[in-house]
């Protein structure tokens, strides 16, 4: 199991990488201009941030850390069960609740 930030990362660089593959295609087929300013100038620019993210994303440095942590396998575990936990826990309250209601409304058809 990987952790979100070496996920993030491999989306990010093929991403940049596609990027620059499609401004590379735009210049053979005469789409682009190294010298004329204009959309495919766009696409580059994209690509050199996507893989700049991408290369954050696996250092100390990375800005990106609430949206993508880098976990360890361990800590993924850990995180993942305290989650479900959690699911558990409020699809028990909610079980509750509805057994409650239903006791209740039972109750109420009783009386009348």
């Amino acid at each position: 199991m990987n952790d979100p930030s070496k996920a993030a990362s491999r989306i990010f660089y093929g991403t940049g990488f596609g990027l620059i593959l499609a401004c590379g295609f735009g210049l053979l087929e005469g789409r682009m201009e190294i010298t004329t300013l204009g959309i495919g100038h766009i696409f580059l620019l994209l690509a050199v941030i996507s893989i700049i993210v991408a290369y954050s994303l696996g250092r100390d440095y990375n800005f990106l850390r609430s949206i993508y942590p880098n976990e360890t396998e361990n800590e993924l575990v850990e995180r993942i069960k305290k989650e479900i936990n959690e699911i558990e826990q409020d699809s028990a309250v909610g079980n509750a609740w509805a057994k409650l209601e239903s006791q209740v409304l039972e109750k109420e058809l009783e009386q009348e």
